[in-house]
């Protein structure tokens, strides 16, 4: 049996939950994007029935960018998330999390654009200076204030709702 994630369509809004990882290396975070997208986010993705959403981080960085040297250190913040999607709400829980990478990882020695290892999942990655993310395309926007407190150990709560 397939798993299935955490996406359910209530009366005319879609209900999902995700897990992000906050990967910062030299002064830069780890941004993932579908090709055709506009907008930037963190990697990670849908949390499936009945996984921890610290094991979704796992899965995630092994799928999409084959990676097994790195440490999910602690969660940094949990939002509420509500915005339009191609014509659909969306109400959507985002648990981020703190994670380092070793070293010897591929990723850091990117320094541009560069795609992704899951096969036909059309994903490309980018580091974006930690100064400069006020003026990035990344969504939700709440993220360009919140990744600066990466560094303070006690876990956020947001509510933001994309006007």
């Amino acid at each position: 049996m397939k798993e299935k994630d955490i996406n359910v369509k209530i009366q005319d809004v879609l209900l999902n939950v995700r897990a992000v990882a906050i990967i910062v290396h030299d002064n830069k975070v780890l941004f993932q994007k579908r090709k055709q997208d506009k907008f930037w986010a963190l990697p990670g993705g849908k949390i499936r029935v009945g996984e921890k959403s610290e094991d979704t981080i796992k899965r995630e960085l092994k799928e999409e960018l084959e990676l097994n040297s790195f440490n999910v250190e602690r969660c940094n913040s949990i939002s509420e998330y509500f915005f339009t999607f191609d014509n659909t709400l969306i109400h959507q829980y985002i648990f981020s999390y703190v994670v380092s990478v070793d070293n010897d990882e591929w990723i850091l020695k990117e320094k541009s654009e560069f795609e992704g290892k899951e096969k036909n999942e059309n994903l490309v990655f980018e580091w974006f200076d930690i100064n400069s993310l006020e003026n990035a395309p990344i969504k939700p926007d709440f993220l360009k204030t919140q990744i600066d407190d990466i560094k303070n150990e006690r876990i956020m709560f947001t509510s933001y709702t994309e006007e």
